[in-house]
């Protein structure tokens, strides 16, 4: 039984699609957890290999629902509103999120629960070279709808019809995953989302000067990395902030103050920029990818929108030919 997994990774893309090899699931909005099931204990594990188990102890259960001895599933920690969809908002709150990654109390009050949607070892027998239809079959057969665990089910082919429904009814947006495919520890292009509310995660690399009655700074500024580990500007997140966020992201700003410029190549911004330390993620949303106002400055974010800090991603995955479908750096 391995003791560690990498999770598979999707590419995104912006339009939903059929297809005979594909199947669809609903792209749920909580935080990667790989579980650990030995023996009547369960382990969890985030995408970045940090300990979970003992932030969800409600989850503690979870072997109850799985028949077999040994296994490791593959899927999201969960926690869900009053209408039953996924809310990050809500994750984050029972989580004790603070934005600059620290914890404060949690909010018990909030359940969560876990959405398992692949096998990847069960009683001796790996079962990562597997198609991924045939570990689909066999992870519903082992699993027991319960509090702590729900199969995450699929639908074959229609994936324009499941993507619309999604939309009906307020989610992030759905995963394709290529039926046949084997699964890799690494981001592929046998798993593909496509959100319905265009959303990317951005490094924070500075912040420009505040206009007018606006307090503390005007905009943030905005980075990915592209394939050599240079950090590309794509563009100023001004809007989306309360006055309370407003103090709490100036607080973390100005603690990561620096001389040096983050970015590779050209900054394009009206006001003046104060660097900072590349190490905050941001959950930005946004309408589509333009063109830069200069030759070779790359693509920029239309009409972003800061939506929250995100403490479960590493910057460094924060990657530019991810984010832009088509683009290759």
């Amino acid at each position: 039984m391995p003791t560690s997994i990498h999770p598979m990774l999707a590419t995104s893309i912006e339009e939903p699609f059929d297809g005979p090899d594909w199947i669809f699931e609903i792209k749920w909005d909580g935080y990667r957890a790989v579980a650990f099931i030995d023996h009547g204990n369960v382990r969890l594990v985030s995408r970045n290999q940090n300990e979970l188990t003992h932030r969800y102890p409600e989850l503690k259960d979870l072997p109850k629902f799985v028949s077999g001895k040994n296994a490791i599933l593959d899927g999201e920690v969960v926690a869900l509103d009053d209408q039953g969809r996924p809310s990050f908002s809500l994750m984050q709150q029972r989580s004790g999120f603070r934005p600059g990654g620290k914890r404060g109390p949690v909010n018990a009050a909030v359940s969560v629960l876990y959405y398992a949607f692949d096998l990847l070892y069960l009683d001796g027998y790996d079962w990562r070279k597997v198609p991924l239809e045939a570990r689909k079959e066999k992870l519903k057969s082992i699993t027991i709808p319960g509090d702590a665990l729900r199969y995450s089910d699929h639908s074959a082919e229609k994936g324009k019809a499941l993507f619309e429904l999604a939309r009906q009814k307020g989610l992030e947006g759905i995963v394709a995953k290529e039926r046949e495919s084997a699964y890799q520890e690494r981001r592929s292009s046998d798993w593909l989302k496509i959100k319905i509310r265009r959303q990317v995660e951005c490094v924070i690399g500075g912040y420009t000067e505040p206009e007018g009655s606006r307090a503390h700074f005007g905009s943030i500024v905005l980075g990915l990395y592209d394939s050599q580990g240079r950090l590309i500007h794509v563009g100023q997140a001004g809007s989306g902030f309360t006055q309370k966020s407003l103090t709490e992201i100036w607080q973390l700003l100005k603690k990561r103050e620096t001389k040096t410029n983050p970015f590779y190549g050209e900054v394009e911004a009206l006001r003046k920029v104060s660097w900072i330390k590349p190490d905050l993620v941001a959950e930005i949303e946004y309408t589509e990818w333009t063109e830069g106002a200069s030759g070779g400055s790359g693509p920029k974010l239309r009409a972003p929108v800061f939506l929250g800090l995100r403490d479960d991603k590493d910057p460094k995955e924060c990657l530019l030919d991810d984010a832009v479908p088509g683009h290759s750096t």
